[in-house]
C-alpha cells in the first residue's frame, strides 16, 4: 500500500486560517477529499494520513468524520490541548475513534522556543504515550535544540519530525547546525522523519530537484530508510509545486539511492509508525 503520510483538508475561513499569507491566494480555497482523491489515483497512492490545520478539538472531530466517509483516509493526526486538566478524560472519549492515530501542536507558531519544554506540556505528551498515540513535531530548524531536549525526556514515545524540521533550503543557511541536530535526534530509534514540506522552504519559483538532495542525504543517513516516510503536504505544497512534482522529487531520489526501500518510504514506514 502506498501512503501519503502528510496532507491537510480545510474549509477556508480567513479568521481560522490566519497563517495563510496575503500572497498565498492558491491556499484561500476549500480543500476537501474529493479534490485530492483524483490526484491520489493518478499517483498510485492508496491512502493518506490527514493532519490538523487548526488548533481546535472541533478540527479533530471534523477530520474523524471525513475519515468515516472516505476510506482512503487511513489515519488522522488531530489536535488536543496537552496542558488541559481534562486531557485524559478527552482522550478516553476518543478511544473508539479507530482512525485517530496521533496529535500535533503548531509549535512553529509559538513565540517562546521553550514552549515545548514546559512541564505541563511534557506531562501531556506522556499522557498521549499512555494511550499509545503518536506525536507529530512541527518546528522550525531554529527550534531543534529545544526539540532535542524534549525528545530526551520522552525516550519511548513514537515521535515524527514534520517537514524535516523546515531548514532554510532557499538560502542554505545554517545547514551544518541543522544536520548536527537532526543526526542527534535520529539516535532515538523511536523518532521518525517525514520527507515533506521541502518545496515550500525552497525558492518557490526557481527551485530545482538538486536543491533537495543534500537535505535528503542527511535525513536518509541519519534516520535510515526504515524511519523515513513520504508526505506531500498537500495542498500547502501548491505554493511551490504540484502534487506530481513533489512526489517525483522523492521517488527519483529513492529509486537512485535506496531502490530496495521504496515500499518502506512510500508506505510501510507510515503503516508501522501510525499503526494504520
Amino acid at each position: 500500500m502506498r501512503i501519503d503520510a502528510h496532507q491537510h483538508f480545510w474549509v477556508y475561513n480567513p479568521d481560522e486560517f490566519d497563517w495563510i499569507g496575503e500572497s498565498e491566494s492558491v491556499l484561500k480555497h476549500d480543500y476537501l477529499p474529493a479534490t485530492l482523491e483524483a490526484e491520489l489515483v493518478t499517483q498510485g497512492i492508496n491512502g493518506t494520513v490527514v493532519v490538523q490545520a487548526r488548533q481546535s478539538i472541533v478540527e479533530t472531530q471534523w477530520l474523524l468524520s471525513l475519515a468515516q466517509k472516505y476510506p482512503f483516509i487511513k489515519g488522522v493526526v488531530g489536535w488536543v490541548d496537552l496542558m488541559s486538566p481534562s486531557l485524559e478524560k478527552q482522550l478516553q472519549g476518543l478511544q473508539n475513534a479507530q482512525a485517530l492515530k496521533g496529535f500535533r501542536h503548531v509549535l512553529q507558531g509559538e513565540s517562546d522556543p521553550h514552549f515545548m519544554l514546559q512541564s505541563r506540556f511534557i506531562d501531556g505528551l506522556k499522557v498521549l504515550h499512555k494511550y499509545e498515540y503518536t506525536y507529530d513535531l512541527l518546528i522550525f530548524a531554529t527550534q531543534l535544540p529545544q526539540a532535542r531536549q524534549l525528545i530526551d525526556k520522552l525516550p519511548t514515545h513514537r515521535i515524527v519530525i514534520d517537514h524535516i524540521a523546515k531548514p532554510d533550503i532557499a538560502k542554505g543557511e545554517n545547514f551544518n547546525e541543522w544536520k548536527a541536530d537532526m543526526a542527534a535526534i535520529a539516535e532515538n530509534q523511536n523518532v521518525y522523519c517525514k520527507i515533506s514540506g521541502m518545496v515550500t522552504e525552497a525558492n518557490h519559483q526557481h527551485w530545482q530537484e538538486a536543491d533537495f538532495t543534500p537535505y535528503m542525504d542527511v535525513i536518509f543517513s541519519a534516520f535510515g530508510p526504515e524511519r523515513v516516510m513520504f508526505g506531500s503536504d498537500w495542498p500547502v505544497c501548491q505554493l511551490a509545486a504540484t502534487y506530481s512534482e513533489v512526489i517525483r522529487i522523492v521517488e527519483r531520489y529513492v529509486a537512485r539511492l535506496y531502490p530496495e526501500f521504496s515500499q518502506q518510504v512510500f508506505g510501510l514506514n507510515a503503516q508501522k509508525f501510525y499503526r494504520l
